[in-house]
C-alpha cells in the first residue's frame, strides 16, 4: 500500500496544481500577458478547443470521448502491470493526473475549451503552441515510461545473455 500511497500523494499535487494554476489565470488574466525571460516564456490565457498542440480546433467532446478512454486504458494498464517500479508508479501518477486535469477543463461550465496558458519561444522565430501544467505532466510521465521500458528491456537482454 505504501507505494500505491506515493502514486496517490503525486495524482493529487500534481492536479490541484493543474486545477489552481488554471483557474488563477482564468479569474486574473483575462487579457493581456506576464512575460519573462525577454518575452521567451509568456503566461498568456488561450483556450484549446482541439487536441494536443491546439489540433483539430472545434472537436472538444471528440477529445473529451478519446480522453477518458485513454485514461480508461492507463488505469487498467497500471493496474494489471506485474513488475511496478517506482519509476513506473511515478510517470503513470503523472499520465493520469495530466489526463484528469485537462478532463475536467474540459467539463468545465462555460468554458470553450482547456486553458492553456504557458507560451515558450521568440516572436517571429518559433513559438511553441500553449500548453498548461496537465499537459507537462502527461509529457515528464511519458518520458519518465519510455525510460521504464528501456530499463526493463536493457534488464530482459541482460537476463537473456546471462542464462
Amino acid at each position: 500500500m505504501k507505494k500505491h500511497l506515493y502514486s496517490i500523494l503525486i495524482v493529487a499535487v500534481t492536479l490541484t496544481l493543474d486545477l489552481v494554476t488554471k483557474n488563477i489565470v482564468v479569474e486574473k488574466l483575462q487579457t493581456g500577458s506576464i512575460e519573462f525571460l525577454n518575452s521567451f516564456v509568456r503566461i498568456a490565457l488561450v483556450y484549446n478547443e482541439g487536441g494536443v498542440f491546439g489540433i483539430m480546433q472545434g472537436y472538444k467532446n471528440m477529445f473529451l470521448v478519446v480522453s477518458i478512454a485513454v485514461l480508461g486504458l492507463m488505469i487498467f494498464y497500471y493496474i494489471y502491470e506485474k513488475n511496478k517500479s517506482t519509476l513506473f508508479n511515478a510517470s503513470m501518477s503523472l499520465i493520469v493526473s495530466g489526463a484528469v486535469g485537462n478532463i475536467i477543463d474540459r467539463l468545465m461550465p462555460g468554458r470553450p475549451g482547456v486553458v492553456d496558458f504557458i507560451s515558450i519561444g521568440v516572436d517571429g522565430v518559433y513559438r511553441w503552441p500553449s500548453f498548461n501544467v496537465a499537459d507537462s505532466a502527461i509529457v515528464v510521465g511519458a518520458l519518465m515510461l519510455v525510460v521504464v521500458f528501456y530499463l526493463e528491456e536493457k534488464k530482459n537482454r541482460a537476463a537473456k545473455s546471462g542464462s
